[in-house]
């Protein structure tokens, strides 16, 4: 009963060891979401990973704390003039499903920075995302950061 089990649970671990590797082709949430799997997986010191020629199901021991690197998020602003809340609110909606922290800067009632911001950003439509200090544009820019990847490389990096 013992090697059926031991036999078993080798080809459970190679049959999750398979699924959790990336082609690269994934939608971004299922990419994500095999990354996350590949870090809980290096965390528990590989629990799940195809067996090798001669090697037994051994049982799960605790690994070794692994360091992880400091993250440090670049500041980023968003800037509205106080009239499209719709799209506001989904700029927020996308930076929160992301962790990522912004101040709001409301320019309906500031010349000065609204005049800035409209320079720097090349566009009058607001709202406009900083990253940064560079000007990456409204919804659909931040969108489309997010869908190539680029967003999270953006804003979080490590010193």
């Amino acid at each position: 009963m013992t090697g059926r089990l031991t036999e078993l649970t080798g080809k459970v671990r190679a049959f999750a060891a398979r699924k959790l590797e990336s082609t690269g082709n994934e939608r971004p949430v299922v990419r994500q979401m095999l990354e996350l799997a590949n870090t809980v997986n290096d965390l528990l010191g590989k629990p799940i990973r195809a067996a090798e020629a001669g090697e037994t199901a051994s049982p799960v021991r605790a690994a070794a704390p692994v360091p992880t690197p400091a993250v440090v998020q670049a500041p980023v602003l968003v800037y509205f003039d106080g009239k499209d809340h719709r799209t506001k609110t989904k700029v927020e909606e996308l930076l929160r499903g992301h962790d990522i922290s912004y101040q709001l800067l409301d320019v309906t009632n500031d010349e000065a920075e609204r005049a800035w911001i409209i320079t720097a950003a090349k566009r009058d439509e607001f709202p406009i995302v900083v990253i940064a200090g560079t000007p990456v544009g409204g919804f659909a820019e931040l969108t489309q950061l997010d869908v190539q990847g680029d967003l999270k490389r953006r804003v979080f990096t490590s010193p």
